[in-house]
């Protein structure tokens, strides 16, 4: 008996058969199982599709269920894995290196699938101004090869390092000095040294006036300028820090201090917010006399301040001169504040001289705050 696939109402007609199906469709040979049909080869058909059938078109090679339409052209093999009509384009570009025997080092490539084969490729950068990076890229032809491209005659050369962000000015690539506050990104890092906080506590200008009022501070904590000191009683003898701005000792948190004595100091709250991260560095001259061993020992802290809301960056227990430094003298010191940036953010150094001991001291200067490491411009 004759009919249409998929068709079970018949209508008896003497010696015939009439189908009556209420819908025909094509449907497609889905021979790999994996959800889709084989353009080629078609089977008209009478309600559900059957087994190993599905009413797309979708499948490029109904014989691997891994090529269809889901799949990743990334293998380098010659085979269309996504059946979108292209071979390997989605094969991944890696670094490689080509080894030279007259160089040093490797000369750096680029991975590229042609035809099966992997093949490593030199990439140069076109450096216009000649800071040893560029901006241009360029894959040589020739596999294997650490020749350059041809010079252009306006000259330039031809380099390794790309990324350089102004190929016209040579003060401007990656790995330069970032000038501070300049609104310029020297060293192609995506920020420009932004100024938040800078105070190096000159003579004239903290001790007096709106400037000395931007800072906070308690009792036993201000502004001093560096003299000499007898007995037990020190401090800096003199400014030695980064500034020569009139020997002045920046803050004096307690520059001269009994026991039992406590001061802090609070820097202008400044606005961070959208600083990718945050760069402290200040310098700190700190002389405690051991103390002994009953009560609480002398300490220094430093502590961000937002809103009401106080978090501890470091602190010093017993302070005082040490083996490699017997002699009290100045410090740099540098703390990242990445997770501190925010519209009311303030920098808080603290001290406690302890219950016994001796006299103490503690001084700091050259307060930066900024997005990155950053130079004052020459």
């Amino acid at each position: 008996m004759a009919g249409l696939l998929g068709c079970e109402t018949f209508i008896s007609l003497g010696d015939d058969y009439t189908q009556q199906c209420t819908t025909l469709t094509t449907v497609y040979r889905d021979a790999d199982k994996d959800g889709e049909g084989n353009l080629h080869d078609p089977l008209t058909w009478c309600g559900a599709p059957p087994p190993e059938y599905v009413t797309n078109t979708l499948d490029c090679n109904d014989k691997s269920a891994e090529v269809n339409t889901r799949g990743i052209d990334d293998q380098c093999d010659g085979i269309d894995q996504d059946c979108d009509g292209k071979t390997d384009e989605d094969f991944p570009v890696l670094d490689c290196p080509i080894l030279i025997d007259d160089r040093k080092k490797p000369c750096p490539g680029r991975t590229a699938c042609v035809g099966k084969d992997v093949l490593c490729y030199a990439l140069f950068y076109y450096d216009a101004d000649n800071d040893g990076a560029g901006s241009t890229p360029r894959i040589v032809e020739e596999p294997g090869s650490c020749t350059p491209p041809p010079v252009p005659l306006g000259g330039g050369a031809w380099v390794h390092e790309g990324n350089d962000c102004d190929d016209t000015n040579p003060a401007i690539h990656p790995g330069a000095k970032e000038i501070c506050d300049d609104g310029v990104d020297q060293n192609c890092n995506g920020t420009v040294g932004k100024v938040y906080l800078r105070q190096t506590f000159s003579l004239g200008v903290l001790n007096t006036g709106a400037a000395a009022e931007l800072w906070s501070s308690g009792t036993n904590s201000g502004f001093v300028q560096a003299a000499p000191s007898d007995g037990e009683c020190n401090g800096p003898e003199d400014d030695v820090t980064g500034t020569d701005d009139g020997n002045v000792v920046g803050v004096g948190l307690g520059a001269c201090v009994p026991p039992a004595t406590s001061g802090e100091l609070e820097s202008p709250v400044v606005d961070t917010t959208g600083a990718p991260k945050l760069w402290l560095s200040f310098q700190q001259w700190i002389d405690f006399t051991p103390a002994g061993t009953l009560g609480a020992p002398p300490a220094v802290a430093l502590s961000v301040q937002q809103g009401p809301q106080r978090t501890m960056l470091f602190s010093l227990a017993n302070p005082r001169p040490t083996d490699d430094q017997p002699v009290p003298g100045w410090d740099e010191l540098e703390r990242e504040l990445a997770t501190f940036t925010g519209p009311a953010t303030s920098l808080v150094w603290s001290y406690e001289s302890g219950d016994t001991g001796g006299w103490g001291g503690y001084a700091i200067d050259d307060v930066l705050l900024v997005d990155e490491r950053c130079v004052d411009a020459p």
